[in-house]
């Protein structure tokens, strides 16, 4: 059943507010998704073993001298970035309040078990049904029709082809630490944000538990079965941006 869903949350307002105030340019994200663009680069590999949990460093509380989302944790570039915004730092600060870049395991635990592959080269292990959670046996996913004016967002290259209802905090996508590298000084922590400027269809639903992170956001899946981008073409935020159904915010 077809269904029009709004961006709900007060967090959403605030994110958005803060970024079409002169904030920090913008960027969006899916629920635990491959990005094309994506490619792993390690200095050092982490310390081996499954011992005792290594806190999380704060949000925040790296060196304020260096950009955010900048620096690699752990000199490994898939644990995501060593400077990371104050929780109040728009827009992407308020967004990772609550998330802890490997949960409770280990940074070689982590990778362990969420990692396949060498250290270069290698690629993430995502979760199954395309990152939807399941409810009672049945995949959370509903065909969707977003309306002009709706506000998404995407953590991740434009090359992806899933996006979000703006505002849903970074560990209720169940996103790996690595997505939130800085690849462009234009979009600090791979973060934009977009305005949807005419309707089409999507799959939505509830983002699964992945990636030592609780999930329970909504995630937006693009598919051709409803936005036929054409004989060789890929649909993807790229072609949306190209051919006016969205516009940065």
């Amino acid at each position: 059943m077809t269904r029009t869903r709004t961006v709900r949350t007060a967090l959403a307002v605030l994110v958005a507010a803060a970024g079409l105030a002169g904030g920090v340019p913008a960027a969006a994200g899916a629920a635990g998704h491959p990005d094309p663009a994506t490619r792993p680069s390690v200095l050092h590999p982490p310390a081996t073993g499954r011992a005792a949990p290594v806190p999380a460093p704060a949000v925040g509380a790296s060196s304020r001298a260096a950009p955010v989302c900048t620096g690699e944790r752990f000199g490994d570039a898939r644990l995501g970035p060593e400077h990371l915004p104050g929780r109040w730092e728009p827009r992407v600060g308020p967004l990772l309040q609550g998330w802890h870049p490997t949960g409770s395991l280990t940074p070689a635990a982590f990778l362990d078990k969420y990692w396949t592959g060498p250290a270069e080269g290698g690629t993430w292990k995502y979760p199954p049904n395309d990152g939807f959670a399941e409810v009672n046996g049945t995949v959370d996913r509903e065909a969707t029709r977003l309306e002009a004016g709706q506000l998404l967002d995407r953590f991740g290259s434009e090359y992806g082809g899933y996006l979000a209802p703006a505002g849903d905090r970074y560990a209720e996508r169940a996103l790996p630490p690595q997505n939130l590298n800085t690849r462009d000084p234009d979009a600090p922590c791979d973060y934009r944000v977009y305005q949807v400027t005419k309707p089409f269809r999507v799959w939505q639903g509830a983002v699964a538990p992945w990636f030592e992170q609780p999930g329970g956001g909504e995630q937006i899946k693009l598919d051709p079965v409803f936005l036929d981008p054409g004989e060789g073409q890929r649909l993807n935020v790229t072609w949306l941006l190209e051919h006016g159904y969205l516009a940065p915010a």
